[in-house]
């Protein structure tokens, strides 16, 4: 195994800063601001009836995204997923320990996805990861909520993974590319983009 390789493979400490940072960020966006923002996006998704909240839940993954973008090894998204569910519990998500599970799913989608062009933050890949994560927790939430009719899986999980290719992996990598080309990351070491 080569020495690029091996470090390809562990986190460095930048890693984790930026995923601990990151993950501040993302909790206090999952648990105070994305909730306002998927009110506002529910009338637009009215047709699905009590599916309405799945149409905008992509959103969530962004965080994910950005992650899996800047840093760009295995396990990276889960991991912070771990840390975003943990943050966004200790911020008083009323999701509590809920929140910790569906942000790990969230971010094991998106290592899947990301997986298949060996963590680089390709964009089919990415959006994949993100339809995959949404779709998780989308399933997941459906059953919580006892709306488990054959309809309502199918139709939620469609439009659960379409909201998180769309909302979560295509507006995650939109932000990480501008991050790159600022130069802001290459400073820190981050090396993602490089690899395209």
């Amino acid at each position: 195994m080569s020495e690029q390789a091996g470090k390809k493979r562990w986190l460095s400490t930048m890693d984790l800063l930026v995923m601990a940072a990151v993950g501040v960020v993302g909790a206090v966006f999952s648990s105070r601001v994305w909730p306002l923002a998927m009110n506002f996006a529910r009338p637009l998704f009215a047709f699905l009836g009590p599916l309405g909240w799945i149409g905008a839940s992509g959103i969530y993954l962004v965080w994910h995204v950005i992650v899996g973008c800047l840093v760009a090894k295995a396990g990276t998204v889960t991991i912070y997923g771990v840390i975003q569910g943990f943050v966004e519990m200790l911020f008083g998500n009323p999701l509590g320990v809920t929140a910790v599970v569906s942000s790990s799913l969230e971010g094991l989608g998106v290592d899947l996805g990301m997986g298949l062009s060996r963590w680089k933050p390709a964009l089919p890949t990415v959006m994949l990861g993100a339809g995959l994560g949404n779709l998780f927790v989308g399933e997941m939430y459906i059953f919580l909520y006892n709306m488990n009719t054959t309809r309502i899986i199918v139709i939620g999980g469609i439009t659960a993974f379409i909201s998180g290719a769309v909302l979560g992996g295509l507006v995650g990598w939109l932000v990480a590319q501008a991050l790159y080309k600022t130069g802001v990351v290459a400073k820190f070491g981050l090396t993602g983009y490089e690899e395209l």
